[in-house]
């Protein structure tokens, strides 16, 4: 009988690995937040050099111990690397977290380590008892309520936007990272809940012939600068639960994971009536796999339902959902031949 230890940690580290992530999240926070990613970026970048942990505190206005030891723990996951002299350079991690880098998700890692969703988990043994969203509880009202009345929350949770769309956008703008997805037979694209149109004006390069409505709320849309945008674009302030303009195709990222199913119905519902033969593109996390397989949505599972009253959905309750409005079964387009977490549902109307 053999007497030797099992590859890897034993259940208890990894227990305890589990517990103690958000020490992760927050020094990950850290490091963009404090600049240091910004800093680094400078200093390190152009010849990937390896720099003091000195230089980088000075260049970030930091203590330099303080910053030595938030990078030491850093380099344990790929945000650096460090050399036996004690300095650094950016790991391959750390590189997309740089305020420059075009696949940047650094806005993104800010809001999801801040205190607002963290608020909501806090309340997470409440809503297993539920399965409703706990943000009452946690924020004395509903999500949305809780950004109209507190704009500067507002702001990083669309800059967070933004960044996911910064990294997602590459993905679509790239034809041989999505070589199925074409909207060049579309006159006019809107891109509903469009944050700060991060996506459509990546989707405006790979199709340059459509017409683009960035469509959100208008607080959201009054943080476009509109002046800046091509020619081909306009915005329209809306609550697409209520209505939404008229396009000939319709993208939703990451917005039908914010709904449940009764409120998701009143999106396509609007969208129908709207254009009765509009083409719809739904861009989420996903497809979900089956048991004991990891994957992002299966966290932003609970994510939503926490913060939201809202879920990810696998690919059989998507169909139901689209065959209940009016819409045929998904054609799947994956990106990266699968290998992103992102995945498009393309719907057509169901004609009687």
């Amino acid at each position: 009988m053999s007497t030797s230890a099992p590859p890897g940690p034993p259940p208890q580290a990894i227990a305890l690995d589990l517990a103690t992530g958000n020490w992760k999240a927050q020094a990950v926070r850290s490091f963009v937040t404090t600049n240091i990613a910004g800093a680094m970026e400078d200093l390190c970048t152009a010849e990937n050099i390896f720099v003091s942990a000195d230089k980088i505190a000075e260049a970030a206005d930091l203590h330099p111990v303080a910053t030595y030891r938030l990078l030491r723990f850093l380099s344990t996951f790929d945000i650096c690397v460090e050399s036996p002299d004690k300095s650094f350079k950016l790991g391959p991690v750390g590189a997309v977290l740089t305020p420059n880098n075009p696949q940047s998700v650094a806005s993104a890692v800010v809001w999801e380590a801040s205190l607002t969703p963290a608020l909501g988990w806090d309340k997470f043994d409440t809503f297993l008892k539920t399965n409703k969203s706990v943000a009452k509880e946690a924020y004395g009202k509903d999500m949305w309520a809780y950004f109209a009345e507190n704009p500067e929350i507002l702001a990083v949770f669309q800059k967070a936007m933004t960044g996911y769309s910064n990294e997602e956008a590459f993905f679509l703008f790239n034809p041989d990272l999505s070589p199925t997805f074409d909207l060049s037979g579309f006159k006019t694209v809107c891109d509903l809940g469009a944050a700060e149109g991060t996506l459509s004006l990546f989707l405006a390069k790979r199709f340059p012939d459509c017409e683009y409505i960035l469509a959100d709320l208008p607080e959201a849309v009054a943080r476009i600068d509109t002046a800046a945008l091509p020619p081909k674009f306009s915005t329209v302030g809306i609550d697409f639960l209520n209505s939404v303009p008229k396009a000939d195709a319709y993208v939703l990222k990451h917005i039908i994971h914010d709904w449940d199913d009764e409120n998701s119905e009143k999106i396509f519902a609007n969208i129908r009536e709207a254009n009765p033969d509009a083409t719809v593109f739904i861009l989420e996390f996903g497809p979900m796999p089956g048991p004991n397989m990891p994957h992002m949505s299966k966290g932003f599972d609970c994510h939503m339902g926490v913060l939201l009253n809202a879920c990810e959905r696998t690919q059989e309750e998507y169909n139901a959902l689209f065959s209940r409005c009016g819409y045929s079964d998904a054609k799947v387009h994956l990106l990266a031949g699968g290998g992103y977490p992102l995945y498009i549902q393309e719907l057509k109307p169901v004609t009687e």
